[in-house]
């Protein structure tokens, strides 16, 4: 991901498996044959829905368009048809939005971007190039508006989840619809509104540097990540969080005015904080150098969303003056735990979907912010940020390798004398070092940071 885009490039989420139980395996469906005619009638009425909020815009061409119209004029059969009928008791169309959308502009006279639609490219019924629909004589009009199209539709007391596999497995466009784009159909109501009102806030989007919204939904699927974590807990995670986020949709999708206002607020909040926190490596992971180059860094591009989840949760009810009196402790223990805690590292990199790796990192994160945030021990184990600056500026030289140390973020303070025999956190016991040449050193090297 570059520093500001317009697309979001995630870590690769390895899902795990998981079987839909057999009760919760149940679709209920309409098959009908309607005429175009009947069609059109339930579109303008606003009761068909051609153009839901994720599907792509009408992309066909005026000869393609045509050659639709020639077919029904043949009497050629058309794939089927599918619809969704939804709460609001209106169908929304999920495989054939191209289709309805030709025939119902054919009869207007007029595309979708305003351009009149005549006849045009057809080869059998080369006589009808250049008409319009009201040109037609009232035969072929009649054929056209008479005309059947199969369509199958899911009725709204079917299974969601296995609506989704349905979905997804119709989707077969030339650019595929992903899982936010197909929930932006499925689960509509005012929590779907509110997933977008929720990304298109500032913080938001430069935390996770973004210009404008994600073409493909990205960025209001991190919205629903963190509501549903929110909501429901990391403790009552279940995988794969493709079915724990359709749960989410599913279950608030008219959430109360009053559950949004505390939605939006402890969004708002943990936005705040990350961005004073993290700046523009949030969601980044930090890598500790290695021999070769002691010298650390923050990943330039690629965005971590096991570490978006921690960081959202974990600050979404926190007391800001709180957290801001401890943002460089703060920023100092989750570097550490990315560079020195190897459960905390696979569990952000590895199978990261799975209940275990979920578990491990929101609990070690927990633990550790609590560590910050609630009451001091007697001896503190971390020197202070202020201290690592006054030692960078008066010689960023690591005292291990003896190169010069380029970034703070990339340095740490180790005891001389170690924690547990008694040493002091204090600036005559401590020594500046990389953060690789402090984990690499051999542990018979009596000053190893604790």
């Amino acid at each position: 991901m570059s520093e500001e885009s317009s697309d979001l490039d995630f870590e690769d989420e390895i899902e795990e498996v998981t079987l839909i139980p057999q009760k919760e395996n149940q679709i209920f469906t309409k098959i009908t044959d309607p005429e175009v005619v009947s069609l059109y009638n339930k579109y303008k009425r606003g009761q068909l829905v051609l153009q839901p909020d994720f599907q792509r815009q009408y992309v066909w061409d005026a000869v393609k368009a045509s050659k639709l119209i020639e077919s029904a004029v043949l009497l050629i059969p058309l794939p089927i048809v599918y619809l969704s009928e939804e709460k609001d008791g209106k169908e929304y169309v999920i495989d054939g939005q191209q289709r309805l959308t030709s025939f119902f502009s054919f009869i207007d006279g007029i595309f979708p971007d305003g351009k009149p639609f005549k006849l045009s490219g057809l080869n059998v019924c080369s006589d009808l190039n250049g008409k319009k629909f009201n040109e037609l004589n009232d035969d072929l009009q009649n054929k056209i508006n008479s005309y059947g199209i199969h369509t199958i539709t899911f009725l709204k007391n079917s299974s969601e989840n296995l609506k989704f596999e349905i979905f997804e497995r119709l989707n077969t466009g030339s650019v595929q619809l992903n899982d936010q784009e197909l929930r932006n159909c499925l689960y509509r109501g005012n929590f779907n509104v509110a997933l977008k009102e929720m990304a298109s806030d500032p913080d938001f989007m430069y935390i996770c540097g973004l210009k404008a919204p994600d073409k493909r939904m990205k960025d209001k699927e991190l919205v629903l990540r963190f509501c549903a974590f929110y909501h429901k807990t990391y403790l009552k995670y279940k995988a794969p969080i493709r079915n724990f986020l359709n749960i989410e949709a599913q279950e608030k999708r008219d959430i109360s005015d009053k559950e949004l206002i505390e939605l939006k607020s402890a969004f708002k909040n943990a936005c705040q904080i990350i961005r004073s926190l993290l700046d523009k490596n949030a969601f980044k992971r930090f890598y500790k150098g290695k021999d070769s180059q002691p010298d650390g860094f923050w990943e330039p591009s690629k965005f971590n969303t096991s570490l978006y989840d921690i960081l959202m949760y974990s600050f979404a009810n926190e007391d800001k003056n709180k957290v801001f009196q401890n943002l460089d402790a703060i920023k100092e223990a989750l570097i550490y735990l990315m560079t020195e805690d190897q459960e905390f590292v696979d569990s952000i990199e590895l199978s990261t979907s799975s209940v275990q790796a979920v578990t491990t990192r929101f609990d070690k994160w927990r633990i550790t912010l609590q560590g910050i945030l609630g009451v001091g021990q007697k001896e503190p184990r971390c020197f202070s940020y202020k201290l690592k600056e006054d030692m960078m500026n008066e010689n960023p030289t690591c005292a291990i390798c003896q190169q010069r140390i380029q970034s703070i973020d990339d340095s740490a303070i180790d005891h001389v004398k170690q924690y547990w025999t008694g040493g002091k956190t204090i600036p005559e016991n401590a020594r500046l070092t990389h953060r690789y040449c402090n984990w690499a050193r051999p542990r018979s090297d009596a000053t190893y940071l604790d």
